[in-house]
């Protein structure tokens, strides 16, 4: 039987010597999907000038401005990137097929353009359609499976390990199967762990730690939206986004768990500006002071005009949903494209 490619040696070697062109991500490992897309934004995207040349969106409607932004050539750089999210590829809807298969061939021919096909797990199925379909696509197709439970366990050790805290591999164990195998849902719980022990004096996860901390289904858990916000994971959201409509949950409870999010990081974020400490901006704010040192971190790594911007996004979609027709979902998935 011929060896499955290893994803993580080929994204290596892509990062080592990236080059222009269409890439299709797919696959059921999000973690692995969404940090080599971080990975190759931070190679070829010059962070001063990421307003102009980066773009990400999200439809088969957004066709249009796939083929507008690739024909503009990048500003005071040398590459330019489009992330198309919830494209309907590799099979488009019949409604937007040419559309959005005339935009993918025309984003073919541009030197200096990476154009991001990302799919979720759902996107492709197994059928030998979806299979064809996926081969006929122009670029790199991207595999990232899950990672065997081996690689998984040393992996999951590791990363107590660089928060230097203690586990067992039992318990390890233990953890990887309330997850689910899951490295995004692995790594949003293994840093609350290691932030709960920590804040209990302690630097040893137990079994009572898991069970007292990690929900039996921790996939679209209470802290779901927080998770993905700090970790700006896109597609986490627009998955959350999917299944809520799919409930029929209201759109604007979910905007209001995304703006009560973002301001949380803007006010942590300032604070922090200040020299505030996580104990005083815990107790200024009304928070639990392991939810702001949980949320440090990634408010850190924010600029304030980031934090500005996307807040500002989040009214800009509230008002949008309340005062025109647009689809309140539609909405809520450009806003979650903007992070």
């Amino acid at each position: 039987m011929a060896e499955k490619p290893d994803i993580t040696k080929i994204t290596k070697e892509i990062l080592a010597a990236p080059s222009p062109g269409v890439y299709v991500l797919y696959g059921g490992e999000e973690f692995l999907k969404r940090h080599f897309l971080q990975d190759l934004k931070k190679a070829v995207i010059e962070p001063d000038f990421e307003d102009l040349n980066y773009t990400s969106v999200s439809g088969p409607d957004e066709a249009g401005t796939v083929t507008e932004t690739a024909y503009t050539l990048p500003q005071m750089a040398e590459s330019r990137m489009i992330v198309w999210y919830n494209s309907t590829l590799p099979s488009p809807q019949q409604r937007y097929k040419k559309a959005v298969e005339d935009a993918l061939g025309t984003a073919s021919g541009f030197p200096y353009l990476y154009l991001i096909i990302y799919l979720s797990e759902s996107d492709v199925t197994s059928s030998r359609e979806d299979q064809k379909a996926l081969e006929k696509l122009p670029g790199r197709k991207l595999f990232f499976d899950f990672l065997p439970p081996a690689r998984l366990m040393k992996w999951i050790l590791r990363h107590f390990e660089a928060e230097q805290v203690k586990i067992s591999e039992r318990d390890a164990s233990a953890l990887c199967d309330r997850c689910g195998g899951s490295m995004t849902v692995l790594a949003n719980q293994i840093e609350k762990l290691c932030v709960y022990v920590k804040e209990k004096g302690r630097d040893t996860v137990g079994m009572s730690d898991i069970e007292a901390s990690v929900p039996d289904d921790p996939r679209f858990s209470a802290f779901y939206v927080s998770d993905c916000l700090r970790k700006r994971n896109i597609t986490g959201l627009l998955s959350y986004i999917d299944a809520a409509k799919k409930r029929a949950d209201k759109p604007q409870l979910i905007l209001a768990s995304i703006v009560t999010e973002a301001e949380k990081l803007c006010r942590i974020k300032f604070a922090q500006k200040s020299g505030v400490p996580a104990s005083q901006t815990a107790k200024t704010l009304g928070l639990n002071e392991y939810v702001v040192k949980l949320a440090a971190p990634a408010a850190a790594s924010l600029s304030e005009a980031e934090c500005t911007r996307f807040l500002q996004a989040c009214y800009d979609a509230d008002a949008e949903i309340k005062n025109t027709g647009s689809d309140a979902y539609d909405v809520l998935r450009q806003l979650v494209c903007s992070l």
